[in-house]
């Protein structure tokens, strides 16, 4: 006896599996995001802890982060931790913590991918390799530039 759960197959057409397709494709990973400044193109890597890693271009602009508060040097320039933010969202680099220093008026990384700064390491950021003298969200960037993270003593 056949079950009741058992349906007749209806036809599909072409136009049908497209607009399916076309719903279930997901967006490149380094599609831009909207924002009210420039939005940029840069390269991102971490180093330093167990984890290594770099991705592909980060499309990224000034932005709200963690806890909400708007993250852009100059008013409306990217930084690079809105680049570090982006990746994490754009290509998932398995976590990113960070807090606000009322006394530094900036934040701080404390954890990337697992890599947790403590009392002997700290996340610091370099913009074409040069460390940044500034917090994280008081550095500009621009497009092509390269941000690394390095967990260091």
């Amino acid at each position: 006896m056949p079950s009741s759960l058992v349906r007749k197959a209806a036809p599909v057409t072409a136009a049908g599996i497209a607009c399916a397709l076309a719903f279930a494709a997901a967006p490149p990973a380094a599609a831009r995001p909207a924002a009210a400044g420039p939005s940029v193109g840069v390269r991102v890597g971490v180093t330093g802890g167990a984890y290594t890693g770099s991705v592909g271009i980060v499309w990224t602009a000034a932005r709200t982060v963690f806890g909400g508060y708007y993250c852009a040097a100059n008013g409306t320039d990217p930084t690079p931790l809105t680049a570090l933010v982006d990746a994490q969202e754009q290509y998932g680099l398995g976590g990113v913590r960070a807090y606000w220093d009322a006394a530094k008026k900036d934040f701080v990384v404390t954890d990337i991918h697992g890599d947790v700064a403590d009392g002997k390491k700290k996340w610091n950021a370099y913009v074409n390799e040069k460390k940044i003298t500034t917090g994280p969200c008081g550095t500009a960037i621009k497009d092509t530039d390269k941000v690394r993270w390095t967990l260091e003593a």
